[in-house]
């Protein structure tokens, strides 16, 4: 299977943000171009992992102004001219198959953001393997952290709470 770019409908964002602040938000208010909650679905645990996109932040640029190296939170979508976007693994949200919705990006009317995220889809295709060991390897990082002396893994601090997001999602009703 080619992973395909997702949406996230506003009524689950806001029903797992009410527990869970931390979710990134679908900025239903300030959202550019029609685009929301954008990112890809990975099988995880028995549930639809959503990794979410975001676009390139100052963060994401080391001190020389090259971007970051990968890292188990963190796979950053780039070529050899520039840094697209990111995945962002410790935001990733378990989601109720009801609630995911198709991107079309064929439907995108900025001309210059459809290429962005066409480059974007181009990688993430091509790094299937590394996606999914990102996000597997963090998965499982996060699930078996209660067996971690706390600040060992601070990546994991920064992390969402899968356990208590599955419960969520196992509980919403649409």
């Amino acid at each position: 299977m080619s992973y395909k770019f997702v949406v996230i409908t506003d009524e689950y964002i806001s029903y797992l943000r009410k527990t869970e602040p931390n979710v990134m938000s679908n900025k239903v208010e300030s959202r550019i171009y029609h685009r929301k909650y954008l990112g890809i679905i990975e099988r995880l645990g028995g549930f639809n992992y959503f990794i979410p996109l975001s676009s390139p932040k100052p963060k994401d640029y080391s001190q020389n102004g090259k971007p970051k190296n990968d890292s188990l939170i963190t796979v950053y979508i780039k070529d050899n001219k520039r840094l697209y976007g990111t995945l962002r693994f410790n935001n990733m949200i378990p989601v109720p198959d009801s609630e995911i919705e198709t991107y079309d990006l064929n439907a995108e009317g900025d001309l210059k953001y459809k290429l962005i995220v066409y480059n974007e889809l181009y990688f993430v295709r091509q790094n299937k393997e590394k996606i999914e060991r990102t996000a597997k390897n963090l998965y499982e990082a996060k699930k078996n952290q209660q067996n971690e002396p706390k600040g060992k893994l601070p990546l994991l601090e920064m992390t969402l709470n899968f356990n208590s997001l599955e419960k969520l999602c196992s509980a919403f009703k649409c």
